[in-house]
């Protein structure tokens, strides 16, 4: 089990500045470090699942940034290990 803080940031100033190719969007910004932070714990595991350990109600899988992003992780590094999210907000 691996656990990382996730700082909080305050956004002081966003504008957003175009659309790219992919559907995001270009942002110009500036933005606050707080002394905040979620964790973020990550449970390893060899079935190559990724899953989280507390699903957010009324947020599909696919649209759940902590999965995309592993995901991409998971394709990214070639690996085929899965993992266990949890997300404690704070």
């Amino acid at each position: 089990m691996h656990s990382w803080p996730a700082p909080a940031k305050l956004n002081l100033f966003l504008h957003i500045t175009g659309r790219r190719s992919d559907g995001y969007h270009t942002l110009q910004t500036v933005f606050q470090f707080l002394n905040y932070a979620d964790d973020l714990t990550f449970n390893i595991n060899a079935s190559g699942k990724i899953s989280r350990r507390n699903p957010i109600v009324d947020v599909p899988e696919a649209a759940d940034l902590c999965l995309r992003a592993a995901h991409f992780l998971q394709a990214a590094a070639g690996t085929h290990q899965g993992v266990e999210i949890h997300l404690n907000k704070r």
